[in-house]
Parts: structure tokens; C-alpha cells; sequence
């Protein structure tokens, strides 16, 4: 399987691999590589791995599988040397600035919710309990047909039974919000298998995870020339309090 890289920003994938090797983080068998090319061993031919499949979201086998390479990615990711020079994922000083928060307030004719005054006073605290939180390569593209399944019977390599491949949205980030949109994707049981191979998480992790992905997803839909669907919920959020409520939970692990 080989991956030819023209642009200069999708070359970074070709030096995760070499990362993620580095730190014993299990990936597919490189081959052979230049600056520019990837050449990966053939999943379709592989004694050891199939490729993810649609059945594997509902799968609690999988998820186990899977949620052990996560776990081994983010608690080796936090001892990369390389971490620091890595792209962050989200950038709180752009997300977060006065004219976007400004325009929501605006465009939800919603300047009077309590929740916009309670984010200004504490904007600088969730800016900075952010770039504290950044500590781990996070993969941000889970996905079934980004994954790679040992066959029955096989001995996995570096002892994952499960990998993700195609690391070209790979980033600086906190490992909950891997486990948040990972959720997202399975379904009920096999999340719930997924977040039991996995272990503990950070709860503060998980708090700003639950304010910041719903607010900046709020901020970004208002930007936007017409409103998406998408991001209903996130105005229902506002509207309820749900979003205050998440506010004060973030601001009590503060």
C-alpha cells in the first residue's frame, strides 16, 4: 500500500510513523519510505491483520482490542521528545477570541444567558487549562476503515490485536477527546467495553472536553452562512443551561 504525499503538510504522517515507532507504539510494517512516499505492508495480504469492517463499531471484542492501542498511545505519546514541536488540534486564542463569541451572542439573540458572562470571566483559565492539558499524541480519526483487526488465530505484532493506521490527523492534544468522539462512533455496549479496557481517564480532561466541544462547535456553526443542522444540539445546550452547568462542573476541577 503506498501513500505519495505532494503537499508538504501531509508528509508529517510519514514522520508520525517513525514517532510512534519510536515510543513502541504498535503501526502497520513500513516498508520502505522517502521524504515524500509511504510504502505499507498490504493489510489485504496479511497473515496478521484484516482491515477494519462496519460490524467492528458494534463489536465489544473489538472495541476491547482497540481501546488497549489508545490506552498504549496516549500514556507513551505523553514521553515523545518530540511532543512539544507538534501541532496542537484546537487553538483556543482563534476559537475562542472576542468577535466569535461576540457574533453567537449576537446571531442566538441571546446576550442576557448568564452562560456568556460566566465564559468571559474564567476565558483566560480555560485558555491556559488547555495548553496544560496538551500532553499526548491524540489520533482524532477513529473510524472503521482506518483500523486494522488481527485475524483469528494470529499473533499480533507488539502484542496489538488491534492498530489505527493513517495518521494524517494526528496531533498535540488531551486523550479524552479521543475517548469522546470514539464514543461517538460505537454503540452503546461496545463503548462501554471500550471504556473498560481502557481504565481510568481524567475527569478534568473529560470536563473541558464537555464544555469545549460543544461550545466551539457553537461558535464555529454561527460563523457559518447558514446555520447546520449539526449544531442544534449545541443551541439547545445554550438555551437550557446545560452548557452553564458545564461550565461550573470544568471550573470546580480547575
Amino acid at each position: 500500500m503506498g501513500k505519495f504525499f505532494a503537499e508538504t503538510h501531509g508528509r508529517r504522517e510519514i514522520l508520525y510513523y517513525e514517532a510512534l515507532q519510536s515510543i513502541g507504539v504498535p503501526t502497520l510494517r513500513v516498508v520502505a519510505r522517502t521524504d515524500r512516499l509511504l510504502l505499507l505492508e498490504d493489510i489485504e495480504e496479511s497473515d496478521t491483520y484484516r482491515l477494519g469492517m462496519e460490524q467492528d463499531m458494534s463489536d465489544c471484542a473489538t472495541a476491547r482490542r482497540i481501546a488497549a492501542w489508545f490506552k498504549r498511545l496516549h500514556a507513551r505519546g505523553r514521553s515523545y521528545e518530540g511532543l512539544p514541536s507538534l501541532d496542537p488540534l484546537n487553538h483556543p486564542e482563534t476559537e475562542l477570541r472576542t468577535r466569535n463569541i461576540s457574533n453567537a451572542m449576537e446571531k442566538s439573540n441571546t446576550r442576557d444567558n448568564p452562560f456568556w458572562a460566566l465564559l468571559f470571566e474564567h476565558i483566560e483559565g480555560i485558555k491556559g487549562a488547555h495548553a496544560r492539558l496538551c500532553d499526548t499524541i491524540t489520533y482524532n480519526d477513529f473510524w472503521w476503515d482506518n483500523m486494522a483487526v488481527a485475524r483469528a488465530g494470529a499473533v499480533a505484532r507488539d502484542g496489538a490485536s488491534a492498530l489505527m493506521f493513517d495518521y494524517n490527523c494526528m496531533y498535540r492534544g488531551y486523550a479524552y477527546a479521543d475517548i469522546r468522539h470514539i464514543l461517538s462512533v460505537l454503540t452503546k455496549e461496545a463503548g462501554a467495553a471500550f471504556l473498560e479496557a481502557y481504565g481510568p481517564y481524567s475527569e478534568e480532561e473529560k470536563a473541558f472536553e464537555d464544555l469545549y466541544f460543544p461550545l466551539t462547535g457553537l461558535l464555529s456553526a454561527y460563523q457559518m452562512k447558514e446555520f447546520p443542522a449539526w449544531a442544534n444540539a449545541f443551541a439547545d445546550m445554550l438555551h437550557s443551561g446545560e452548557l452553564t452547568a458545564r461550565l461550573y462542573a470544568f471550573l470546580k476541577l480547575l
